[in-house]
């Protein structure tokens, strides 16, 4: 059975600090639709989702300086305007059912373990998305439901350094 392609046109923002992982799950993404943005610290993700509106963040959840679960409280404090209700899955090596709960207590929507299993995250995408079927190529770059303006001109993906 052919993958699902549940990430057509969806804006997806990948926050890892590991550049393997980053530029993989930002590869394997692409290759399925997606428009990515993947980054390196909770920094840059907090300051992409605001100016961009991705439909959906997955976030590793042990980096340094702020790690995923500090980065998902601040977002979950932003506005609806700012990204605050923006779906969220952490993506993480911990494993345990406590580690699970913590993760979901911190404000994310779902948990993938690393090594990820891309099926496991596409059927993760589609269940915290909302995904029904492909976004409308025309809708793509529309200005959000909320009336802020519409993303700036994109890249393909932006993976800078950690400041």
């Amino acid at each position: 059975m052919p993958a699902p392609q549940p990430t057509v046109n969806l804006k997806l923002l990948i926050v890892d600090d590991d550049p393997n992982t980053r530029d993989l799950l930002a590869e394997a993404l692409e290759v399925r639709g997606a428009r990515v943005r993947a980054l390196a610290s909770a920094s840059e993700a907090r300051t992409t989702l605001v100016a961009w509106h991705p439909d959906l963040m997955i976030s590793d959840v042990g980096m340094p300086r702020e790690n995923g679960y500090e980065l998902i409280r601040r977002v979950r404090h932003l506005s609806v305007r700012d990204g605050g209700t923006t779906p969220a899955i952490a993506c993480t090596g911990y494993t345990r059912p406590e580690d699970r709960a913590r993760a979901m207590r911190a404000g994310f929507d779902a948990v993938v373990t690393k090594p990820v299993n891309l099926e496991e995250l596409l059927q993760t995408i589609v269940q915290v998305a909302g995904v029904r079927g492909p976004v409308a190529v025309d809708d793509a770059d529309a200005a959000p439901d909320d009336g802020a303006p519409g993303p700036e001109a994109e890249d393909a993906r932006t993976s800078a350094p950690d400041s």
